[in-house]
């Protein structure tokens, strides 16, 4: 009978080795062990030494959870938001292109060779899906520094094409006149731009 290798004490993977226990009925020499995470379980040693077992379950648990924030969640509005910025900035064919990436807006390297890290800032900076990206600076590229996340109104207050209106001597987009005057932003907008109403007119005319 070959002479029994005392494993105690020993790591193999997460696993540290406490104690041997009975043996199993085919003679496998089985040894109580613990995970680093607190678990304890028993484990055939041949399991341990070629490396068949190396966790409790978890270290498989938390490399499925890596893959999905690196690779996953794919359907989620998130991963919309970070393929819909690529798209603009570095697809010729997207009609958004010209906007962006013709004006040459672009994305930062941390950001455009991993979700993982754009998720994770957009996580730590309040991100929700009632929320959409935005450039603080409208001529600077997407980065951490340069972008934050708002509603659409303040989205609509921010672009780069917003239609200021001056009235009596105040100043301000068509999203904001709306706040004050208290007509829709649509209509407001539609009275400016689809029937070149007078500023006055628009922004005194009750809605019907």
């Amino acid at each position: 009978m070959d002479k029994l290798i005392d494993l105690t004490g020993q790591r193999f993977g997460r696993w540290t080795v406490l104690r041997r226990v009975e043996s199993s009925k085919w003679r496998a020499t089985k040894w109580l062990c613990q995970c680093d995470c607190g678990n304890q379980s028993v484990v055939v040693g041949t399991s341990l030494r070629r490396g068949e077992s190396q966790s409790c379950g978890c270290l498989r648990n938390e490399m499925a959870r890596q893959r999905f924030t690196t690779h996953g969640g794919r359907s989620s509005r998130l991963y919309r938001i970070y393929h819909e910025m690529k798209d603009r900035c570095y697809n010729k064919s997207s009609p958004c292109y010209h906007y962006y990436g013709g004006r040459g807006i672009t994305i930062c390297e941390e950001w455009l060779q991993d979700f993982s890290r754009f998720r994770a800032w957009a996580l730590q900076s309040g991100y929700n899906d009632k929320l959409t990206i935005d450039r603080v600076d409208t001529n600077g590229s997407y980065s951490p520094k340069n972008c934050r996340w708002v509603t659409m109104k303040v989205q609509n207050n921010n672009k780069r094409n917003g239609r200021y209106l001056t009235f009596r001597g105040e100043t301000h987009t068509v999203s904001e006149w709306a706040d004050i005057t208290g007509i829709p932003y649509y209509t407001l907008h539609s009275r400016i731009v689809k029937l070149n109403w007078s500023i006055e007119r628009a922004l005194t005319e009750k809605v019907h």
